[in-house]
């Protein structure tokens, strides 16, 4: 199989599609109450998100066990849903979240799905 790289702008816009095709929960409140649910199926947190909200989502989805993907800015996010800017989403598409993962593939070395632990 060979190396993939993280495709940043098929991720943005496969993130955009899913906003219109109403598959994504944003925002912190949406997002826990969807991992509680069991419909967050890819959680994505902005990379300067602030040190509570991490810790707060990083928690939840050890607990839940469902991936975290840590490589975008909050004004990537909004960028890609039209907004100004997003700190955290969650996929609940099986569709959106399998296309996604294949996007990200591996950037610098380290896999871009973060498989937390309990913090």
């Amino acid at each position: 199989m060979p190396n993939r790289t993280f495709d940043r702008n098929r991720c943005l816009q496969q993130l955009g599609l899913a906003r219109r095709a109403s598959a994504l929960l944003v925002g912190t409140d949406a997002v826990l109450a969807g991992l509680a649910a069991g419909s967050a199926l890819q959680v994505w947190l902005a990379v300067d998100a602030g040190t509570n909200v991490t810790k707060k989502i990083r928690d939840k989805c050890a607990f839940y066990h469902k991936p975290l993907v840590q490589s975008l800015s909050r004004k990537e996010l909004g960028e890609a849903l039209g907004r100004s800017q997003v700190v955290v989403v969650a996929v609940t598409n099986p569709g959106f979240a399998a296309s996604l993962q294949n996007a990200l593939g591996e950037s610098d070395g380290g896999v871009l799905f973060d498989k937390t632990e309990s913090v």
